[in-house]
Parts: C-alpha cells; sequence; structure tokens
C-alpha cells in the first residue's frame, strides 16, 4: 500500500483536448481558466508539444511560440511541461541536430521547465540529443518509455529501457500507455520492477480507451508510482486520461490523498464543460471507450484519423478490414508501438493495402523511409521479403537516424529570408515550412481561420472574422451551420470539373469528406449582409483528368513536389508527384511510359481528386 502523497500532471491544456477534440481548442479559451489551473497545486501542467504545435499553425493561426509565452504569464506557480517526439521533436520525420538543440533552447527560453521525451521505437539512440539539449538548457528530463504488447515484450524489456532512460540522465521515467491497453495486474508488476532497479521518481501516463483508466492509476499508486497523469473531469475518459476528482475521491482519506479542492476542480469542470460545447464538430464517436483498442492497440485519435482517410475514399465499410489488416503491417514492421509517427505510418499504409486489394502495391514516401531505417531499429526483425518488394536491394541503414542529416537552421534562414521577424520563425518554418508559409499569409491578409464559432441562428454565415465588413473581397471557405440546434461545421475543400450538367463540391463536414453535385452550378459568395448569395461559378482552371496519361490524386491535397519537368521521359511506375494529405505525404506515380507534355500545378497548390495534374503521352 503507497505511504506517500501522489503527485498529479494535468494533461486538460494539452494532450486531454488532442486526444478528445483534434486539438481544435484556442487559446482564447484556455487563458480564461488558467489561473484557476495554476492554485490547484499539480505537479505540472502539460501545455505544449505533441500536435498543439502542428493544429496552432495549420487549423488555428495562431503563432505556438506566442501560445506558450501567453501560458507562462498567467501559470506563475505550477512547472510548465511538454511532450515531444525525440528526434521528431512535434514533426513526423527526423530533423537535424541543431534544430533539436535550437528548438528546445527556445522552448526552455519561453517557459518549458519539463521536457517529456521519448521515441516512437523505444530506440534510445533518437532521444540522444533533446536529452542533452534539455539538461544543457536548464530543463528537467522525462523519459517516456511506450508500453506496447506482442511477442518481443516482456517485462524485463521494459525494466532494462527504464535502467537506460536512468543512465541517460532522466530527472523522472514515465511509462507512456498511449492506447489505454496497460492493465490494473501488469502495472502493478512492471512498477514494482522498475523500482526495483532505477533510483528516480516514476510517472504513469495512460488513456481510458479500454475504462480500465481508474483501475490502472489506482493500482499504479499502490504498487508506489509517483506521479500520475489526469484531466479535469469535463475533458476526461475515453481517449482521455481519467478524471482528477475521481481520483482524488478514490483517494480521500489515505496517505496518496493529494489534497486538491473539489470546489475549485468543480468550478474548472464546470468552465470547460461550457467551452467544450463550441467544439462539437470535432468530437468523434471513436474517442468514447472502445475496448476492442486491446486488439489493435491503436489510440483514440488514431482511429479516427482512419474513420477520415476511409471517408475520403469512399471506403468507410472496409474500416474492420483496415483495423485487421494493421495487425499485419504491424508485424511485418517488426512490431513498433502504435505512436506518433508510427502509428500514422502504419494506420496510412494499412488503408492503402485494403483499398487497393493487394499488399504494399501503393507506399507512402513514410513507409519506405521507416524500412529504410530511417526511423530507427524496430523492436522486431521487419519482414525482409516486404522490404525487398518495397525498396529492392536497397540498404537498411544501422547508424544513428540522425547522422545522415544536414544541418537544417542555416539553410531555413536563407530560404525564409526577410520574412523572419524573430528566432522563432526560423524554427517554426524549418518544422513545418508549407504550414508557416501559409500562416504568414494569412496573417498579412488579416484572415483568420477560426474553425469555432458560438451556435447561429438557422442560416448560413460565415466565421466572424470572414464576413465581409473586415474583409470584403474575400470569399469565405468555412461556415458553422445550425439546424434545430445542432451545428456542423463546414470546409470547402475543392471544386470539381462539370459532367453532365453538374459540378462536384468537395466539402469537410465535421472534418468528413463529402462530394456533393450541384445544380445549377453555384459559388458561394458573401453579401452585405453577411448571409450567403449565389452566382454562377466559372470552370476549374484545370482541365479534367480523362485519359489514362492525365495523373490525378485521391483525394484533395496539396502538392509538396514535382518530380519532374516538362519534357522529361517517364516509365510506369515512376513516381512524378508528392501531394500532402492527412498530415502524410504520398507519391503519385505514371502508370504509362511517355513523354511529361504538360504540368498543370506548382508546389503549394491545392488539389482535387478529378483534376489533371501532369499529362503524360
Amino acid at each position: 500500500m503507497a505511504t506517500k502523497q501522489i503527485k498529479i500532471m494535468d494533461t486538460t491544456f494539452r494532450d486531454a483536448h488532442q486526444s478528445l477534440i483534434a486539438t481544435r481548442m484556442r487559446l482564447d479559451d484556455l487563458l480564461p481558466i488558467a489561473e484557476k489551473m495554476d492554485s490547484v497545486g499539480f505537479w505540472s501542467i502539460e501545455v505544449w508539444g505533441g500536435a498543439t504545435f502542428d493544429s496552432c499553425l495549420r487549423y488555428l493561426n495562431e503563432d505556438p511560440w506566442d501560445r506558450l509565452k501567453e501560458f507562462k504569464k498567467v501559470i506563475k506557480k505550477t512547472p510548465l511541461q511538454m511532450l515531444i517526439r525525440g528526434q521528431c521533436l512535434v514533426g513526423y520525420r527526423h530533423y537535424a541536430d541543431d534544430l533539436v538543440e535550437r528548438f528546445i533552447a527556445k522552448a526552455i527560453e519561453y517557459g518549458i521547465n519539463i521536457v517529456r521525451i521519448f521515441d516512437a521505437l523505444n530506440d534510445f539512440r533518437n532521444i540522444e540529443t533533446s536529452v542533452k539539449s534539455t539538461l544543457k538548457y536548464g530543463g528537467k528530463v522525462e523519459i517516456a518509455i511506450c508500453y506496447t504488447y506482442g511477442p518481443v515484450y516482456s517485462i524485463d524489456f521494459f525494466v532494462d529501457l527504464a535502467k537506460r532512460a536512468e543512465e541517460l540522465g532522466a530527472h523522472t521515467i514515465c511509462i507512456e500507455d498511449m492506447a489505454g491497453i496497460l492493465t490494473p495486474l501488469y502495472v502493478s508488476e512492471l512498477l514494482q520492477k522498475i523500482k526495483q532497479k532505477v533510483s528516480v521518481p516514476t510517472h504513469l501516463h495512460t488513456h481510458d480507451t479500454c475504462g480500465m483508466a481508474v483501475a490502472t492509476t489506482l493500482k499504479a499508486i499502490e504498487a508506489g508510482v509517483d506521479i500520475v497523469d489526469t484531466a479535469i473531469s469535463s475533458m476526461a475518459s475515453g481517449a482521455s486520461q481519467p478524471a482528477v476528482e475521481t481520483i482524488c475521491n478514490a483517494l480521500r482519506g489515505t496517505p496518496s490523498d493529494p489534497k486538491f479542492d473539489i470546489k475549485l476542480l468543480r468550478d474548472i469542470s464546470s468552465y470547460f464543460k461550457r467551452i467544450r460545447k463550441k467544439y462539437k464538430s470535432f468530437e468523434s464517436e471513436h474517442t468514447t471507450v472502445n475496448p476492442d483498442a486491446m486488439i489493435y492497440q491503436l489510440p483514440g485519435g488514431m482511429i479516427s484519423n482512419l474513420d477520415n482517410q476511409l471517408r475520403e475514399q469512399n471506403a468507410l465499410d472496409k474500416f474492420d478490414k483496415v483495423l485487421e489488416e494493421i495487425l499485419y503491417v504491424r508485424q511485418d514492421f517488426g512490431y513498433p508501438p502504435l505512436i506518433t509517427p508510427i502509428s500514422q505510418i502504419v494506420g496510412t499504409q494499412a488503408t492503402l493495402n485494403v483499398i487497393n486489394d493487394e499488399r504494399y502495391k501503393i507506399t507512402t514516401i513514410e513507409t519506405k523511409n521507416y524500412l529504410k531505417g530511417l526511423y530507427g531499429t524496430p523492436p522486431a526483425q521487419i519482414n525482409e521479403d516486404i522490404r525487398k518488394k518495397i525498396l529492392g536491394d536497397e540498404v537498411f541503414i544501422t547508424c544513428r537516424p540522425a547522422d545522415t542529416l544536414k544541418p537544417e537552421i542555416e539553410n531555413a534562414k536563407k530560404e525564409l529570408g526577410n520574412k523572419a521577424l524573430r528566432d522563432t520563425d526560423i524554427i517554426s518554418y524549418a518544422l513545418f515550412p508549407k504550414l508557416f508559409l501559409n500562416y504568414l499569409e494569412n496573417k498579412e491578409k488579416g484572415i483568420s481561420t477560426e474553425e469555432i464559432s458560438e451556435k447561429q441562428s438557422i442560416q448560413v454565415q460565415p466565421t466572424k472574422e470572414e464576413t465581409p465588413q473586415t474583409q470584403p473581397n474575400l470569399v469565405p471557405s468555412e461556415f458553422i451551420i445550425s439546424v434545430h440546434g445542432e451545428s456542423y461545421n463546414i470546409k470547402v475543400a475543392g471544386i470539381g470539373h462539370k459532367s453532365e450538367g453538374k459540378k462536384p463540391y468537395f466539402l469537410y463536414v465535421d472534418d468528413h469528406l463529402v462530394e456533393v453535385f450541384v445544380e445549377p452550378l453555384v459559388e458561394v459568395l458573401p453579401s452585405e449582409s453577411g448571409i450567403i448569395d449565389f452566382k454562377d461559378t466559372k470552370q476549374s482552371k484545370r482541365p479534367k483528368a480523362l485519359s489514362i496519361g492525365d495523373i490525378t490524386t485521391a483525394m484533395p491535397g496539396r502538392i509538396a513536389k514535382i518530380l519532374v519537368k516538362k519534357g522529361d521521359l517517364v516509365k510506369a511506375g515512376d513516381a512524378v508527384l508528392v501531394v500532402e494529405a492527412m498530415k502524410m505525404e504520398n507519391e503519385i506515380h505514371t502508370t504509362i511510359d511517355g513523354k511529361v507534355e504538360e504540368i498543370f500545378v506548382s508546389v503549394g497548390d491545392s488539389v482535387n481528386p478529378d483534376e489533371a495534374l501532369i499529362r503524360i503521352v
């Protein structure tokens, strides 16, 4: 039985809303409650890292560095914590050492006290630079061990990782149960054995995906864990963490009781209960308790991502097949833990396998890089037959992946030029070049990409900042539609080509892609009243993909790279374009031999499924 007071980290400002509402909570909705959060007595408050950096630039039109700075102004007593993906930082690929060090140095300068660091493969070579940089600039290091199960995993496997984490310089060691599959009895045995081998404090991070989080947390406390993660009750459970009030009530009167003010917690919970309603359009059926996570080991957010991918392909009926396919892909890939970015790589590849009715007929750039060893060494052997099918005789690298990378900061500084107004701009650009340039463009034009608004009356209206009063020449592309008290977030993804008197519009409805055919042809335009008028549209600028030589994309996305130029000779199977969609990069291949006659796109262009992007003859 535990004999010490438990310490608690709050996840509401980061992982809780990342897991439940797709990381869409805006700073304006977090700052008003920050002072009360600071008064609770948490060991730390997680405010940054994970998907928040990406989301701020991609969806919220917020500078993530300003977000951190504002938190630090209000939260003065409680240490601020962040999560980084080792050498991947807050992105989906490995970054060079100079960028990793600069990022961590600035994060600590802007207010971060504790850095939780993990590698998706538990390959500790990929966290060395992050750990050294955190120590160098005065931060506290928390090394996270990604928990999963499979043929190569055992308690001794995780105990060995814990010993190595302490040797690397960890101030605390976290058991990271990203899928909520850690059972109460297993965590008890695991923690007891870890604490026999290490002297630094231990920390448990779990999710309630399988409905076991409260029981697992209490058994961990009983086994002597020092710190646990919780969220405020109105932002807890399901894909999120267990509720702090529940843990407090369960421990009341025991030596482990954190002795928080329950009335204060109730006030905070009431605030988030009201605020969460604004983000209803980002809720998902897949973020509730789902015991099947014990089979597929997918975090709740990843299941939602799969749902979206299949909707985009009009293949939602294949959802169960994709879940089954994930088991095969994970085995072929050497049983990696399914956590960002590896969960996205495995999930996307499984989706492609099912949709194409053939395994590894089409592979993403990330899959190829994984099979090259550019993400590190998996826990088990990769299926060599699959690796050769995709990469041929290309050798698997055995060095630390970041050793193959050239420094990035100076190059990013040159590319950004006079657009960089401060050091953090260079870092943001180096991490997400296209996203950051889009953010700067929106900022210069005064465009707000706010995706949430209060419920409107039964009419279609542009978001507040996009009304003609503030931007008279701007065609709004995103709306909140309220019907019988229910609000739906509508976002225009693209417009297709006229066919048989009709034109397809690609719309996101609550983040799910739908294709709508409109007759007569209409275009959404703002009227002086802010309500929507309609007008005949013009034809799309690009020709419709009609022949076998017209290269198109399977889903709306953005051109990341053009791999050929006009006049080039290509062979069937050659990659000609890279399209970014669902945060992953997908190579587009030609199916015929021929010559590049025309290129209809430029890097950065948004593209739609029926457009000819390149013409091969």
